[in-house]
């Protein structure tokens, strides 16, 4: 291959790239101010293509450390439209303020799992209290939760050395067994 025509096939593909993620980029609105709703033109105006979608994104205003919770002031909202061309609708579950930072997140990226969930309601390890309740009947057991959880997500009790019970953790050191 000839060093021109070489040379023409790298412009080309760096162009499509950064004509391509042109969109991406103008999604990610890092000037936003905590809590403003970005507008972008084209979603007020024009109905949208068979494979565009209408999404709301909550993205970070400023750089954030690995570990540290949200702020209301870290988060924005951002509306836009994307392309999206499978069935299944995108992730848009909105991060909340307290939520923890699983790795650095920089200043505009959209704020979604997992680089960011929930704060832990259970932490692996450490005594829990299971309940398991049916009409009047309540039984209260006590043990040791096999796996960190959220508050709603799946959790393990370790009764004894040989019993373990799961659960959804609904408190902190809480499970309702079911």
């Amino acid at each position: 291959m000839s060093p021109v025509l070489l040379l023409a096939s790298r412009s080309f593909i760096l162009l499509a790239l950064l004509l391509g993620s042109a969109a991406v980029l103008r999604a990610q609105n890092p000037t936003a101010a905590a809590g403003d709703i970005v507008r972008d033109s084209v979603r007020d105006s024009a109905p949208l293509a068979r494979d565009q979608r209408r999404v709301t994104y909550t993205v970070a205003t400023r750089a954030i450390a690995r570990g540290e919770a949200l702020r209301a002031e870290d988060i924005a909202r951002l509306d836009t439209v994307i392309t999206w061309r499978w069935s299944a609708a995108p992730d848009t579950t909105p991060a909340q303020p307290g939520w923890v930072t699983r790795r650095p997140i920089a200043m505009g990226e959209v704020l979604r799992a997992p680089a960011v969930s929930p704060p832990a309601a259970i932490t692996g390890g450490q005594p829990v209290t299971a309940i398991w309740q049916d009409g009047a009947l309540r039984l209260v057991l006590t043990g040791v939760a096999t796996n960190t959880a959220a508050l709603g997500s799946t959790v393990g009790v370790r009764i004894d050395r040989s019993r373990r019970l799961d659960g959804v953790a609904v408190g902190p050191n809480l499970v309702r067994l079911r």
